[in-house]
């Protein structure tokens, strides 16, 4: 197996553009830096798979924790290091990847100030590829955020699948909620019967329509359609990158305008409610 580091270690590694790897990780001072043992959710696997190029499972080759001198800027309690993993599988990828990564990676110290995870320990990682790079069997990589590192799972890669899968198909993506343009109320020809409709603004600027509809003797349905024509609008379920564009998107109110109709503004309070919470634990990648 080809190695990123000869027996040399520390002139090897500085055979790497080390210092441009740095400048590229650039760790905001807001950031979080997940604890060891911390859980995200299916929200925050999504946000990190549909913002990575690169999404793969990787076995830990070697870590080398940076020194004070090299990383100067690192906050107390915390570590950076320069990981070099085996590749087990590509999840996503714009291209053939070779047998190897690498990425610097900063969080919480663990035991005696190390990294919280060691050699043949197996890793997810979201990334964006970094040309360059002393051995092209080993792929530079820039993790797309802070917690573009995660443990792996069996749990956590079925999830991610499912969610890359989910994305391929037509019209999945750009539909992430930025705001209600307008909506109506009407009541049915039954008594007890009526039908809401809210006409939302998506970041893809693509239709997404949110409808409400209610009979007599029966739960309220809540609907979503993501294209033009209303009468297509299907159930929303969880853990489906069309919930996530609701559930993550939706303002808790109503604009003004639509607010004093009292129709109107209940039935998208019972939709709210029905969709639940987004169950974003991080803030998303940039």
């Amino acid at each position: 197996m080809n190695r990123l580091f000869s027996q040399g270690g520390r002139k090897a590694l500085l055979a790497w553009p080390l210092f441009s790897w740095m400048t590229l990780f650039a760790v905001p001072g807001e950031a979080q830096i997940l604890h060891p043992g911390a859980e995200i959710g299916w929200t925050d696997y999504a946000d990190l798979a549909l913002a990575s190029p690169v999404v793969l499972v990787g076995a830990v080759d070697r870590v080398d924790r940076l020194s004070k001198k090299d990383a100067p800027d690192v906050p107390p309690g915390q570590v950076r290091a320069l990981v070099q993993a085996k590749l087990q599988t590509a999840l996503k990828a714009p291209s053939l990847l070779p047998e190897g990564a690498a990425w610097l990676w900063q969080g919480a110290a663990g035991a005696k100030g190390r990294p919280p995870f060691a050699r043949e320990d197996r890793l997810l990682v979201f990334a964006r590829p970094m040309a360059g790079g002393a051995r092209p069997e080993v792929q530079a990589l820039q993790l797309v955020s802070n917690a573009g590192q995660q443990p792996w799972t069996v749990e956590a890669e079925a999830q991610v699948r499912a969610i890359l899968k989910e994305a391929q198909q037509p019209g999945a993506l750009g539909l992430m909620v930025t705001g209600v343009a307008d909506g109506f109320h009407t009541q049915g020809d039954v008594p007890g019967t009526s039908e809401s409709q809210f006409f939302l603004r998506t970041e893809g600027g693509r239709p997404l329509t949110l409808v409400v509809r209610r009979s007599p003797g029966r739960e309220p349905e809540v609907r979503a359609s993501a294209g033009d024509l209303v009468e297509r609008a299907v159930p929303i379920q969880p853990r489906t990158l069309l919930w996530r564009a609701l559930a993550c998107g939706l303002p808790a109110e109503l604009p003004p305008a639509l607010a004093g109709q009292e129709g109107l503004a209940g039935d998208y309070r019972l939709a709210r409610e029905a969709i639940g919470a987004c169950g974003r634990t991080l803030p998303p990648p940039a």
